[in-house]
């Protein structure tokens, strides 16, 4: 018996691709909302934005006499936390020819990639100024970003002391008594795995479940502060050098380049973009700036160029130590200034044969810290980080 089958009439039997395409995961951008102090009497358009603080007098404690009149005290001068606004923008060229061929409508696409580009950018933005605040604590025995290790886990301690910071210095909390913190999950692990009476779980284990979480995405409330757990806060390998991974395959590295061919697989694959590298040939001080990682070989691109001829010797990776900002707040820690609030622009099509679409975004604005007295910082690794 014959059939007739997938082979025999192969040329009918096609892959089938599914045209919906999905999006990369995403976080959900959080430090604007953070800026909770912003101009309510400006004067007149700007290239900056100046807030003004009054300084309150000094007690008067001494006894007033009754039949002498009060010597009059001068106000002494306000101070002043100035915004400086900077264009912010990006933008996309979709031709006509893809819109024609791609399998999937890109429009709608490119639309939702620039609104979340938008709102990605200015958070990371905001966050750089946020975490600049000179009110700093650290992890475990660090006493600087650079001797943090991975054991310089943040803990129930650091939290009461920056909250108790923050009182001290008079901060307003941002959700009745409580203040907000900013934790990277790779933070919050550690916070919560916290032995004893005094850590996190046992401590959630006798509290009234309506005490829990009290808004949208928070993790809960401890220490006098309520926890919003995001990948967004800021990491970057900055803290101690870790155990170093040698390897001794053949490498190579034309003199003056910045780059650096090894075999994949070497140092256990566990370099990551951030770590020391060093050997015969290597430019001094280098950190690896780019991995890519090819069929046999990896290419691993250095921050400074080689001296000379990288040959077949051993290379040395430290692993840097990875450190995350935990950023604590209460009201006006962050002040933002918009002379045009961001928005997604769809540019007109001046092209003599109309076949370039440009969509982007656009918006004029900028941030600076209020009231230092209202944010802490505080600085750790995490015994996760590496896994």
């Amino acid at each position: 018996m014959a059939y007739t089958d997938t082979s025999a009439l192969g040329g009918l039997v096609k892959t089938a691709y599914d045209r919906y395409v999905e999006f990369a995961l995403r976080a959900q951008p959080m430090i604007r909302a953070v800026a909770d102090k912003k101009p309510a009497q400006q004067a007149m358009p700007g290239s900056s934005v100046v807030f003004s603080l009054y300084n309150d007098l000094a007690a008067a404690t001494s006894t007033l006499t009754e039949t002498t009149d009060p010597s009059a005290v001068a106000l002494s001068d306000v101070s002043t936390v100035s915004v400086t606004l900077n264009e912010y923008g990006n933008a996309a060229l979709v031709t006509r020819k893809l819109q024609l061929f791609s399998l999937s409508d890109v429009d709608p696409a490119v639309a939702d990639i620039i609104a979340f580009n938008m709102a990605d950018s200015l958070d990371i933005v905001a966050q750089d100024v946020l975490r600049a605040g000179t009110n700093v604590l650290y992890g475990g025995s660090a006493t600087s970003t650079a001797t943090v290790s991975a054991a310089s886990t943040i803990d129930s301690a650091d939290i009461r002391k920056a909250v108790a910071k923050l009182r001290a210095n008079k901060a307003v909390p941002r959700a009745g008594s409580l203040y907000w913190v900013g934790i990277h999950p790779e933070v919050s692990h550690d916070l919560r795995a916290e032995s004893g009476s005094v850590g996190w779980r046992d401590t959630h284990a006798h509290t009234d479940a309506s005490l829990g979480n009290l808004f949208a995405g928070t993790i809960g409330t401890y220490e006098g502060a309520f926890f919003v757990e995001n990948p967004r806060m800021y990491s970057a390998k900055a803290g101690a050098d870790q155990t170093a991974l040698s390897t001794s395959p053949a490498v190579s590295g034309v003199s003056g380049e910045f780059t650096i061919v090894v075999a994949n697989g070497a140092f256990g694959g566990r370099a990551e973009v951030g770590d020391k590298i060093s050997g015969t040939n290597v430019g001094t001080g280098a950190k690896i700036t780019a991995i890519s990682v090819g069929a046999v070989n990896t290419t691993l691109t250095v921050s400074v160029a080689n001296s000379g001829t990288v040959g077949t010797n051993t290379l040395t990776v430290t692993p840097v130590t990875r450190v995350f900002s935990t950023i604590l707040c209460g009201k006006q820690a962050l002040a933002e200034a918009v002379a045009q609030e961001p928005n997604v622009i769809i540019g007109p099509v001046t092209d003599k044969l109309m076949r370039f679409r440009p969509i982007g975004w656009y918006g004029v604005l900028g941030w600076s810290r209020y009231r230092e007295d209202a944010l802490y910082r505080i600085e750790s690794g995490s015994s996760i980080a590496a896994l």
